[in-house]
């Protein structure tokens, strides 16, 4: 039996690791380095309980027991974890980099762990809460086949990419710039709107111009999960604004992105909500009040 295991075991893994667990899955395994950190241990234990996966206390206890190593961090952290990585991987792994990070850092990433074990660079094109492990995904480089032919059975939707690592990440990043600005302007919208009592008559139109069904609902969905991912996502734009200076376009959008996201951050909006989304968006502008 092939067995898989995630290192790092925030929203996304969790998500994932729950969905490929009820289609049948077995011996899920994570590790996550806040299981024994206070303040956070409780929300990755309630996870791993949720999920039905075996925790791990470290890294090296987990890549030694799987056959496939899932790295879901942040994607400043995509090279470091790959470096602590290494020692432990051999050449029958599979080592899948699920961060949101540039093709230059999975690029990198490949580099590091490619002498070791079977890289695969792997780009999560849609929302993970409500798709689970059903979230189209992009895969690029020498593991991608393979971890596809191992997932597909359970209902994963994978992609390959004819192409190096780097490619499945590119993609992400730039449709990342139209995503990620667009749950800023919302942001500033309704914030605007509040002033009026006007925020969802304001979706609602909004909702009309684009010939949207249930925009109200769908625009609460993105507030709601991107205020508390915001430090998260600014790194996130990091990469991508790095990716469109190495081709030499405009980054001015994103840098105002990534502004936006900055200031969701300095709020402590994740703090206030114990760092899992509100129900409605409604919510925020009380805890921007706090």
């Amino acid at each position: 039996m092939t067995t898989l295991g995630f290192l790092g075991f925030g929203e996304a893994a969790f998500n994932i690791a729950a969905g490929l667990r009820e289609a049948g899955l077995e011996g899920i395994r994570a590790y996550d380095k806040a299981w024994n950190v206070e303040g956070q241990a409780k929300l990755v234990l309630d996870r791993a309980a949720g999920a039905k996966v075996t925790l791990d206390r470290t890294m090296e206890d987990l890549i030694r027991k799987v056959d496939v190593v899932v790295c879901s961090i942040s994607a400043d952290a995509a090279i470091p974890v790959a470096e602590a990585s290494v020692p432990f991987l051999t050449k029958s792994q599979i080592y899948v980099d699920l961060n949101s990070a540039g093709p230059d850092t999975k690029v990198a990433v490949d580099k590091i762990v490619s002498p070791r074990a079977t890289f695969v660079d792997v780009a999560v094109m849609g929302a993970v809460p409500g798709n689970r492990h059903k979230v189209p995904m992009l895969a690029a480089g020498a593991g991608a086949q393979p971890l596809r032919e191992f997932l597909a059975p359970y209902g994963a939707n994978i992609t390959v990419l004819d192409g190096p690592p780097g490619k499945a990440s590119a993609s992400k990043m730039f449709r990342s710039i139209f995503m990620k600005g667009f749950m800023m302007l919302l942001l500033e919208t309704v914030v605007a709107g509040r002033t009026f009592a006007l925020e969802d008559d304001i979706l609602t139109s909004i909702g009309k111009s684009l010939n949207a069904e249930d925009f109200n609902a769908y625009a609460s969905d993105i507030l709601c999960r991107g205020v508390i991912h915001s430090a998260r996502r600014e790194h996130e734009m990091d990469e991508v604004i790095a990716t469109l200076k190495s081709i030499d376009v405009d980054a001015t959008m994103s840098e105002a992105t990534k502004a936006k996201l900055n200031w969701c951050t300095r709020h402590e909006l994740r703090d206030h909500f114990g760092g899992v989304a509100p129900k409605d968006y409604h919510e925020i502008f009380a805890a921007l009040q706090a």
